[in-house]
């Protein structure tokens, strides 16, 4: 079956592992094509934890390409060193502004929705959750306490931790092919 629809994910040494590699193997199982772009400019990439992946492809080559319709969203994961590397991006940050001003899915896991999404002000009004400990980095009227949460309204979907991300990656599928390929592949893992 051709894969019709199409996810970036942002990767940079310090991401976290589980985060990564789950939402790699999750949106593959769905159909769902997996671009891993590396936002340090290094196609091999070291997670928080030791593990190694090869990114697809470099930021500063896709940073002036157009968005064609099947790139339907891009995933920052946690990890603190990635995220304060995330955070402080210029072209990653004006990458994400393409993606919400396109209407495109933005999801962020543990650390990136604080670090990255909240302290760069890309989403003043969505709701959001993120890393417990870093809770403190979103505002008190943005703050949602669910582990998971998707704003449809913005397209914005953020989840609390690592311990969630399977949980996150399935909503996201939800959110693309619908309830019934996300309940298919809940029931595979």
């Amino acid at each position: 079956m051709k894969k019709c629809y199409s996810v970036f994910i942002c990767v940079t040494d310090g991401v976290e592992d589980i985060e990564t590699i789950s939402s790699i193997d999750i949106l593959n199982r769905s159909n769902i094509n997996v671009k891993l772009i590396s936002v340090n400019n290094k196609k091999e990439i070291i997670c928080a934890h030791g593990t190694k992946i090869i990114s697809d492809i470099l930021l500063k080559d896709i940073k002036n390409v157009h968005l064609t319709n099947d790139i339907v969203a891009i995933i920052i994961p946690g990890g603190l060193q990635a995220s304060e590397y995330f955070q402080k991006n210029y072209f990653l940050l004006k990458y994400l502004t393409k993606f919400k001003n396109t209407n495109r899915i933005i999801g962020a896991i543990c650390a990136a929705p604080a670090m990255v999404i909240s302290s760069n002000n890309l989403f003043p009004n969505a709701k959001m959750t993120g890393y417990l400990g870093l809770k403190y980095l979103i505002s008190y009227q943005q703050w949602v306490k669910y582990p998971v949460y998707w704003d449809d309204k913005y397209k914005l979907l953020t989840a609390q931790s690592v311990k969630y991300a399977i949980k996150f990656n399935l909503k996201l599928i939800q959110i693309i092919l619908g309830q019934k390929i996300s309940l298919r592949i809940e029931k595979e893992l």
